[in-house]
């Protein structure tokens, strides 16, 4: 695939899921946002370094440490290099949640069955709706509002129902011919009935009548029910991210 559509994929990504603060520290992006999305909570390199790796690293654990965060590190393919990988490993980090970015062209899609209703919603019910599908904290509820607020390209957030009765949530955003999305939650006992494929047809016509021309999620390589489903959709592999955390001893 070509690179040049991979990093602005990775830059997309970044921006569609921002974190309210962050640092560049010599090609480093921090990220700090609470809660437990590790996305927007971690060290994500973008370019080559110039300071000595060990260096960068003690000052990015010392800088999470101040924050009361723990130092993870988001490793892409697209960045990653030998002496990175031997200088986290040798500072004790080991690799773990390996995540794919998947993606693949998009057209309009055919209307869906007419009893079902998929809305634009507003952020308190959207998240109202989505608090029906998972269980968060209220400190993860927090983070994600505010994730959310700190958008900005073009984003929408939508809802599907079937006579009232909500199935599914789901999130897009927007960035030039790039469409990501994003919070895609079925209810438990309507999973593997076609109302997934459903909403992300939505979000993807939302986004071509806006000049998206190519999708890209991301999805935990071991989550087989979503990879299946957006393996029907078409979606293709194009690169993989992997966390790095400390391994403390005793561990």
């Amino acid at each position: 695939m070509d690179l040049d559509l991979l990093m602005r994929i990775e830059e997309a990504a970044l921006n569609a899921w921002p974190a309210p603060r962050q640092l560049l520290y010599d090609g480093w992006l921090l990220r700090f946002a609470g809660g437990h999305s590790k996305r927007v909570n971690s060290v994500n390199p973008l370019y080559a370094s110039k300071l000595p790796l060990v260096e960068k690293i003690h000052t990015c654990e010392s800088i999470y440490s101040r924050q009361g965060q723990p130092c993870l590190f988001r490793i892409s393919e697209l960045f990653e290099t030998p002496d990175l990988i031997n200088a986290l490993q040798a500072a004790g980090y080991r690799p773990f949640d390996p995540t794919l970015v998947l993606g693949r062209k998009l057209d309009l899609t055919e209307r869906g069955p007419a009893d079902v209703t998929i809305l634009e919603m507003p952020p308190a019910d959207w998240f109202r709706l989505r608090s029906e599908f998972i269980r968060v904290t209220t400190a993860d509820q927090k983070s994600h509002e505010a994730i959310l607020e700190s958008i900005v390209p073009e984003k929408v957030l939508v809802g599907l129902f079937i006579n009232g009765h909500p199935l599914v949530c789901g999130m897009a955003v927007i960035e030039g011919s790039l469409l990501g999305f994003f919070s895609i939650y079925t209810a438990s006992t309507w999973r593997r009935k076609g109302y997934g494929s459903l909403i992300m047809g939505a979000l993807s016509d939302w986004g071509v009548e806006r000049g998206a021309q190519y999708g890209y999620l991301q999805v935990e390589g071991d989550n087989e029910p979503a990879l299946a489903l957006y393996d029907a959709l078409g979606f293709e592999r194009c690169y993989q991210y992997v966390y790095y955390q400390k391994k403390e001893l005793g561990d």
